[in-house]
């Protein structure tokens, strides 16, 4: 698709063809006899440019011409006496080929992005898993510490101080794994609308007096399957985001709910949407009246640790893309300098109603043989040392192997089974197996610094009783147990009733 054009010394066009003029509306020689310097006053890079080939030197621009772009070049025309007469010249409609290459070039830049993530995550996801481990033996011997200390005790203090800051080392390991999109532990069915209505009333005492936070909470939307804990955390790092973007202000931040069926086309406008299939989804938008970000910014909001705040670390926002990304979602971003920022998170809807959460205390009283298999010494000394404190009896086994052997010896006792995911040799998944061949009504509980969720669904298909996020509390654990003993009624020991 190209032009063969000619022009005399004054710049009267001589010649015009080619199969590019009816991109244009134009037909071969319609232009012949135009100044070419009146057709194109208003392009001064193609006056320069036959400017200086009348002058004897070969030129060559790019142009946009009726939307479309023409590679253009020139050649002077010389007489015998080696005068400049004239100029020959030929424009190539490259339009289609850059738009491909546009296309190639962000797809690039898609795949680098992906592939970045991806890196990072399996070094934030190593990290958080190993650090979880220890912050399980940490908090589960000081749970044991207290629970046996009296109130009046002196070093109460000083557990409850090693208890707090394990709570906020153990936050933020949270964070490193919804980064890494391996933080999904607990999957329901939730009411979006709801659950964001019950966060932002607790969350509105904890916001700046200048800002207003306005709800616009669609009714009836379709469920979304999703762990509460995550989707919390996405509520609480957008909207805190956005009150922090509005500052000293007074300003409002609009925490909006909906549906809305993604296609192919729309999907290549969001961000993370590697794993988006096309359908109807639940979208969270949270819009704030703040600062607005530039291109550079909008570029960099999601890399851990980059932060245009004096405090912080700089996870918030990549915590979220992490659980979207986990969630199967995706995130839509406007923004511009003094106009605000609004996100827009994408959930896959799903058919069904929304799960009510079941209300368990956290005292509980079992007894009977339980079976911990884990390869952190720290970790099944703490569970054990909890489980006894319930008034369980317990033996332990120190990889997977070890704990197949431990329940063919102990199988007509053993009232349940926990279990760590990821161990050398034989790992969860093969045990579990193992130990349902055995014996199929044994409840079991699950137990890992972290877990895709893939695994997670192939174990709650085949039964698994409960699953429990290291580091985990006396609380959480008395939970799954008395949860896990309850669906068991049939054997022969039960959990006792609850001490208030």
């Amino acid at each position: 698709p190209f032009v063969l054009w000619a022009v005399d010394e004054r710049g009267i066009i001589t010649l015009s063809e080619g199969q590019a003029l009816t991109g244009l509306g134009l037909k071969p020689g319609q232009r012949v006899g135009t100044s070419v310097f009146d057709l194109y006053r208003d392009s001064p890079v193609t006056v320069e440019g036959i400017k200086r080939c009348l002058l004897g030197e070969e030129t060559s621009w790019e142009v946009e011409v009726n939307g479309r772009i023409f590679e253009s070049r020139t050649f002077p025309r010389w007489n015998d006496a080696h005068q400049v007469v004239g100029l020959l010249g030929v424009s190539t409609d490259v339009t289609e080929h850059k738009r491909r290459e546009e296309e190639a070039q962000k797809l690039r830049e898609q795949m680098q992005q992906v592939q970045k993530l991806e890196s990072l995550g399996v070094l934030a996801g190593g990290i958080a898993h190993d650090f979880n481990n220890m912050l399980t033996a940490i908090m589960g011997s000081t749970s044991v510490a207290l629970l046996a200390l009296p109130e009046s005790n002196p070093a109460r203090s000083h557990l409850e101080n090693v208890m707090l800051a394990s709570s906020r080392a153990a936050h933020l390991t949270k964070q490193l794994l919804a980064y890494a999109g391996k933080g999904m532990f607990e999957i329901t069915r939730i009411d979006l609308s709801a659950h964001v209505r019950e966060l932002v009333t607790v969350l509105e005492t904890a916001l700046p007096k200048k800002v207003q936070v306005r709800l616009e909470l669609a009714a009836d939307l379709p469920a979304i399957e999703a762990d509460a804990g995550q989707v919390q955390q996405i509520v609480m790092n957008l909207v805190i985001n956005g009150a922090d973007a509005i500052g000293d202000e007074r300003g409002t931040v609009l925490v909006t709910t909906g549906s809305h069926d993604i296609d192919d086309i729309y999907a290549q406008s969001l961000f993370a949407a590697e794993a988006l299939s096309p359908g109807r989804y639940v979208y969270l938008e949270v819009h704030d009246t703040g600062c607005g970000m530039d291109e550079a910014t909008k570029a960099k909001i999601f890399d851990p640790f980059f932060t245009t705040k004096f405090h912080g670390r700089g996870l918030g926002l990549a915590a979220t893309l992490g659980i979207v990304r986990s969630h199967r979602g995706a995130i839509k971003v406007y923004s511009s300098p003094g106009r605000g920022s609004t996100f827009k998170v994408f959930f896959p809807a799903v058919a069904g109603s929304a799960t009510r959460p079941l209300a368990v205390g956290p005292h509980f009283r079992g007894k009977g043989l339980v079976l911990v298999v884990d390869d952190d010494e720290g970790v099944r000394a703490a569970v054990s040392s909890l489980l006894g404190y319930f008034g369980f009896s317990v033996i332990e086994a120190f990889d997977g192997r070890h704990g197949v052997q431990a329940f063919i010896e102990h199988q007509s006792e053993c009232v349940l089974v926990v279990l760590d995911m990821t161990m050398p040799d034989l790992g969860g998944e093969e045990v579990f197996r193992e130990i349902r061949r055995i014996r199929s009504d044994v409840p079991v509980i699950l137990t890992s610094g972290y877990n895709e969720i893939e695994a997670t669904r192939r174990f709650t298909s085949e039964g698994l009783a409960g699953f429990l996020q290291k580091p985990f509390t006396p609380a959480e654990l008395a939970q799954r147990l008395r949860a896990a003993l309850v669906k068991e009624e049939s054997q022969p020991v039960a959990a006792a009733d609850d001490k208030e």
